[in-house]
């Protein structure tokens, strides 16, 4: 099961996110109109991660390649993990579940992925597509536990949705301990006749 690491001190990002989100609530709370967004490449950013911007009601935001600029006022870098146009396959094994994920980072929000589900004796089934960071990633950083070592480690978090009840996420970051290699876990349903993916009964993806 993954946990997050017990501090005492709040992360920069998540005191940020705590200023962030007080904006979003006080423009929400007085009917201001939808967010106002300027983009400097509009590549470098999909048509999903600015829609739900649009919903997090700020007065305006600015995006100019890895940089989010709040109101004017505050700021935010996209996550760095994974780099740009690199293509990464990790793999993991649990019981009689083998899993083969390759992802390509192609922007600053979104990845294009294969995920590939192998139960031994049984079934299999792959899946190709794109997810997207979600659009309040600032928030505050999200935690997973490493299988091999036992150590959280932070991990940035992409998600696509199909349909009303499939949803796929994929949550990729480093951990010290086990030195330069990308790991990841997926949270994913709808696969087949392979049994639901969920932070209890993942397992930790270690790249080739």
């Amino acid at each position: 099961m993954k946990n997050r690491p017990i501090t005492n001190k709040l992360p920069v990002s998540t005191v940020l996110g705590m200023i962030i989100l007080a904006y979003a609530t006080t423009f929400a709370q007085s009917g201001t109109k939808e967010t106002e967004i300027r983009i400097k490449n509009k590549a470098d950013y999909s048509q999903i991660f600015i829609q739900g911007l649009h919903k997090q009601r700020f007065e305006r935001c600015d995006l100019q390649d890895s940089l989010m600029i709040i109101n004017q006022k505050d700021s935010a870098f996209f996550p760095s993990t994974p780099i740009i146009g690199k293509e990464f396959v990790l793999t993991g094994r649990k019981d009689n579940l083998a899993i083969a994920l390759t992802v390509t980072r192609t922007n600053c929000t979104t990845i294009n992925y294969q995920i590939e589900l192998i139960e031994f004796g049984k079934s299999s089934y792959v899946q190709s597509g794109k997810a997207d960071i979600h659009s309040g990633f600032f928030f505050g950083p999200e935690y997973d536990e490493s299988d091999k070592t036992g150590i959280g480690y932070v991990v940035t978090e992409f998600t696509e949705s199909i349909g009303k009840d499939c949803f796929t996420a994929i949550r990729l970051g480093y951990e010290e301990e086990t030195g330069p290699y990308l790991l990841g876990t997926l949270i994913k349903n709808c696969n087949g006749k392979i049994m639901d993916i969920n932070l209890d009964n993942s397992m930790t993806l270690i790249e080739k």
